[in-house]
């Protein structure tokens, strides 16, 4: 009997073991009572019939541990939107738009060989390498599969920003601009530019201000007699002192460009109103402590010879000023206001004077809502529209569809240049009815449609429809209701040397890659922020790609 007992008690002790190392116990998130009874009946046809070796029993353990993952995963597959309602958690791709990642869209892969990102195009295969498991680019496919033949290709593309980066450093300057880089570099130690042309001049002066080195002392290497136009990009260091030198040594001055002038006082501008007799053109930018008591004197006194002003970033210039301006100076050609606080409607009315205007720009009102509205503008551009080869309503949110079809449409028709950056309430339908059938306009070259978020596909089909012959700068920047059908339509644009196609989700390689090989013309195309356009995407010699993450992802950083 003992012996019957340790027999026994051994076959238990072995079934025990072998059922510990060959069945697994799983605990699913919800077990299902089709699957407790799968898993006691396995458990109880392992007993009965016993296993004749011990591969067999690993075989059925595995198989039967299997099923269970399957039906776990979709028991969790199944709760899913239990979980989201319970958490409240909805993700983002709920709220993309249609056209972003549209059925049977191109997929984004990496490559095993060379772990280059690429584009598998939609209903395309692409080719696996000996494994059969991982996913070659077009590059690695093309050459043989072997490890030898392999290597250059992983080379080739591991080193394309190498490659990229040395054709840009392979283009020598010219001595004349490395002469003007060490001037500019030097330019304390400069005490006069000698006999040198204005255009190596304005270089110079560019650099300098990039470098925050333009101040009252180098001022003086700009001032000459003989000049009549004289252009500052950054006169932030420039004192009071430094201004009036500019009526001092120049007289003769006819146009005027000071950016970022915070420092100019009335007095200055009282000075250049008795000195610069012969001054047709002023371009102001940041005159902060200028009132239009002196703006007053100036339009006074220049009168019928004044041909452009342009201000931007003015808190004291008031509807006085502008009632001067257009009054005093009938013959204006350029009027330019942004940014200025106090500008509404009321100022429309004696700008709708100036008859002779080829260039208007009102952009970013003081408000929102009450800046500049719908009606005003309407009777402003039916006004003076007709003469207009380049119109600016950048900020203008207020602005609806009336804009565009009661007197864009019919009195603009010399239009050439169109800005509506950021006018958020114009919609598809009156952009297209603007562009549908707009014969007497014969196309725009320069079209800026950014952050208008309401457009969609047939906005940008009839802006092409009409405009691609002549169109050559476009911006759709932030137009996310874009679909891929209307980008391919960008094609026809023959003539387009920039494009800016930041923030479209519908923007990948495929669409790129047939415009780039259409658009021979095109020099410069910005795509930030549109991660399904890779470093993969093919391009071409004089063509800069701007924005690309494939671009930056790389940046090496310190450790410390």
């Amino acid at each position: 009997m003992s012996v019957d007992g340790e027999d026994e008690s051994m076959v238990s002790a072995e079934e025990d073991s072998s059922e510990d190392d060959l069945i697994p116990i799983a605990v699913p998130v919800r077990t299902t009572r089709a699957t407790r009874s799968r898993t006691s009946a396995a458990v109880t046809v392992d007993k009965s019939e016993g296993f004749s070796s011990k591969a067999d029993a690993k075989a059925s353990a595995a198989s039967s541990k299997k099923n269970a993952r399957k039906k776990v995963d979709s028991s969790d597959d199944s709760n899913g939107e239990d979980f989201q309602d319970i958490t409240g958690y909805v993700s983002r791709s709920k709220f993309s738009h249609k056209g972003r990642l549209p059925q049977g869209a191109n997929k984004i892969e990496f490559c095993s060989r060379c772990r280059a990102r690429f584009t598998v195009k939609a209903g395309t295969t692409p080719a696996t390498d000996n494994s059969g498991i991982g996913l070659l680019c077009a590059a690695c496919s093309g050459g043989s599969s072997d490890a030898s033949a392999a290597a250059p290709k992983a080379i080739k593309k591991s080193s394309r920003r190498k490659i990229q980066k040395a054709e840009v450093e392979c283009q020598v300057p010219s001595l004349q601009d490395l002469c003007i880089q060490k001037i500019a570099g030097c330019i304390e130690d400069v005490e006069a530019f000698g006999d040198i042309s204005d255009i190596s001049m304005a270089k110079i002066c560019k650099i300098i201000c990039r470098n925050r080195s333009l101040n009252t002392d180098t001022i003086q290497l700009f001032l000459d007699p003989r000049h009549t136009e004289l252009s500052l990009y950054d006169c932030t260091d420039i004192e009071a002192p430094g201004l009036l030198n500019i009526a001092q040594f120049c007289p003769k001055i006819r146009s005027l460009n000071l950016i970022r002038c915070g420092r100019i006082l009335d007095e200055t501008i009282n000075y250049y109103t008795e000195h610069l007799t012969e001054l047709c053109s002023l371009n102001l930018s940041g005159p902060f402590m200028v009132t239009d008591a002196a703006f007053i004197k100036l339009f006074e006194k220049v009168g019928e010879q004044f041909r452009q002003f342009c201000l931007e970033h003015s808190y004291r210039f008031t509807f006085k000023a502008v009632t001067a301006v257009c009054q005093s100076c009938p013959q204006l050609s350029r009027l330019e206001l942004g940014k200025c606080t106090l500008m509404d409607d009321e100022w429309l009315a004696p700008i709708s004077n100036l008859t002779g205007l080829t260039s208007l720009g009102l952009s970013y009102p003081k408000d929102a809502g009450k800046g500049l509205t719908t009606e005003p503008m309407v009777k402003l551009l039916l006004a003076v529209g007709s003469g207009l080869g380049s119109l600016d309503l950048e900020g203008c949110v207020a602005l609806e569809d009336a804009v565009l079809t009661e007197a864009i449409r019919p009195s603009c028709v010399r239009l050439e240049r169109l800005n509506i950056s950021g006018c958020e309430e114009f919609t598809t339908e009156g952009v297209a009815a603007l562009f549908t059938d707009w014969k007497v306009n014969r196309g725009l070259s320069v079209l800026n449609l950014r952050k208008c978020i309401m457009l969609g596909d047939d906005a940008l089909n009839a802006a092409i429809a009409h405009s691609h012959e002549t169109l050559d700068e476009l911006d759709i920047n932030s137009l996310e209701e874009l679909t891929k059908d209307a980008l391919v339509s960008l094609s026809r644009c023959e003539n387009l040397t920039k494009l800016d196609v930041s923030w479209v989700r519908a923007m990948d390689d495929e669409v790129l890659e047939r415009f780039v090989q259409s658009n021979l013309k095109l020099e410069q195309v910005v795509v930030w922020g549109n991660h399904r356009i890779t470093e993969c995407c093919p391009t071409r010699k004089g063509l800069r790609v701007v924005g690309r993450e494939g671009d930056y992802v790389t940046l090496p950083f310190r450790r410390f």
